[in-house]
């Protein structure tokens, strides 16, 4: 249409059709304008707009995004930004646009009207954000920081949690009564890329422990299903940062149908932790790197605390709990000993580094692992990896086993661990190389490759966190030798915010 009307565009992006947009409409009134523009817009977005004839303003309208406004009146200050921690401010009072609301911002004032141009009251809240220094603290890069701060991180998911002495869990500000949960019958998993793997993990864990059937999808795809969502269903939504457009999108699917959303999220007045009904948060601090390290092993822990909860809320005794608080709370000291192994995985990495195909094995808790192990090595390495469940070996993947094709084995799963060595014993005698994590005492292993990092023994249900701890290792040493960009990789977000 702006084409057709004579208008000459200097980019491709579809930013600039929303420029021209108010451009075409306005005549004089800047409010107007950006209203009229607004009804014509299909999709998703955050705006700012300011305009050269009204150097005071700026307008700000959002939908299905995230969207803050924050005002220091002592000031006379206004700030508008999609993310509320960049507001570091301790006197700041902040609100949130809904969709298609209008914000005529100016320094001492801020106006918001709904889609039907009625003016808003907004009621303001402090955030109560507290200030932290971005410092890589002598580290190379902020992914290795982040790796080499999990024993802390995992410390603090775990911190003023636990009850020994019931063998139990309490979590704060946690709004979900004990008769919703007794109540549910299936639960729900729902988010996307490292958060989707930390919710397949927790969905074994559900129903291994605490006996409730479990389903972990991919919000990108739920959002477009007509799901079945029964009364008695728990839906649980991950997200690091809160902000991930298809999950978001999924749980208001899920809300719609008449469910209860429990958060895991990392980010106070985030989206996510605002549209659930309840949230469990990491205390993991920033994550800087874009990729994933310390959000990913305090998602696995903050579930397996839920995990723990729902079993004693039904058929876990006093003392099965008090076992599982002991082995959780080893987990800490078991990553720092998988961080003392980081010179052989640096050397492990640089004798691999050449290869350009990665295929990562392992079952049951191991296969969502390695489906993350994988993850972590595309992102910074740029290298093709796959991650794959061992017992489908012979149903196509061992056709691609050949010397330029490296095997990670994660050897971790002590209930499949026989069945995993005969899958590699099958990769050995076709000439493939193997690389295998494996637990103190895998003697066998030796007969079959001896590229064997030992990490500590510990239970199947806890052992995901310990061989994803060491497989960013290996990711981030790679990534050393090939030099790539590493905490900021290419095409890449910290938050994918669009579709």
């Amino acid at each position: 249409m702006l084409i057709a009307e004579g208008v000459s565009f200097a980019s491709d992006t579809d930013s600039e059709v929303v420029a021209q947009l108010i451009s075409f409409f306005y005549e004089g009134d800047f409010y107007t304008a950006v209203k009229k523009t607004v009804t014509e817009l299909e999709g998703s977005f955050a705006l700012a707009i300011i305009h050269k004839n009204h150097p005071d303003q700026i307008i700000a309208v959002t939908r299905e995004n995230s969207l803050a406004i924050a005002q220091n009146k002592s000031r006379s200050e206004s700030f508008i930004s999609s993310d509320v921690n960049a507001f570091f401010e301790e006197e700041l009072e902040v609100f949130y646009l809904k969709d298609d609301e209008i914000a005529v911002v100016s320094a001492s004032s801020v106006d918001v009207f709904d889609k039907e141009q009625n003016r808003i009251i907004k009621s303001l809240e402090k955030l109560g954000i507290r200030e932290f220094t971005i410092s890589k603290n002598g580290f190379e890069h902020f992914m290795l920081k982040e790796i080499y701060e999990q024993p802390q991180t995992i410390r603090q998911a775990l911190f003023h949690r636990i009850n020994h002495e019931f063998g139990s869990v309490e979590f704060e500000n946690f709004s979900l009564s004990t008769q919703e949960l007794l109540g549910t019958k299936r639960i729900l998993i729902l988010a996307c890329g490292s958060s989707w793997h930390a919710g397949s993990i927790a969905s074994s864990l559900l129903e291994n422990v605490a006996r409730i059937p479990t389903q972990a999808e991919i919000a990108s795809e739920f959002r477009y299903k007509n799901p079945i969502i029964s009364p008695d269903t728990l839906v649980i939504a991950i997200s690091q940062s809160g902000e991930t457009l298809d999950t978001i999108a999924a749980v208001r699917e899920a809300k719609n149908k008449g469910a209860t959303v429990l958060a895991i999220c990392n980010v106070p007045n985030s989206t996510l932790s605002r549209e659930a009904h309840s949230c469990i948060f990491l205390k993991a601090g920033p994550e800087i790197s874009v990729c994933s390290t310390k959000a990913f092993t305090s998602q696995i822990t903050v579930l397996s605390l839920f995990t723990l909860f729902m079993a004693r809320l039904r058929n876990m005794s006093k003392e099965e709990g008090q076992q599982f608080i002991e082995e959780i709370s080893a987990l800490s000291e078991n990553v720092e000993k998988v961080l003392k192994n980081s010179e052989k995985i640096k050397w492990l990495a640089k004798k691999y580094a050449h290869l350009e195909n990665f295929f990562f094995l392992g079952r049951h808790y191991m296969y969502p692992t390695s489906l993350e192990a994988a993850l972590k090595l595309k992102e910074i390495s740029y290298l093709h990896a796959m991650g794959y469940p061992a017992g489908e070996l012979k149903h196509g993947p061992i056709a691609l086993i050949c010397p330029d094709l490296l095997t990670v084995a994660l050897c971790g799963n002590e209930h499949t661990y026989e069945k995993l060595l005969s899958n590699l014993m099958e990769i050995k005698a076709r000439g493939g190389p193997i690389l295998a994590f494996a637990p103190e005492g895998a003697e066998q292993l030796s007969s079959i490759t001896e590229n064997i990092v030992y990490i500590p023994k510990v239970s199947d249900e806890f052992s995901p966190i310990l061989y994803s701890v060491a497989c960013q290792l290996f990711a981030y040493y790679i990534a050393i030798e090939r030099g790539t960009e590493i905490d900021q990789p290419r095409n890449l977000a910290k938050s994918v915010t669009v579709e």
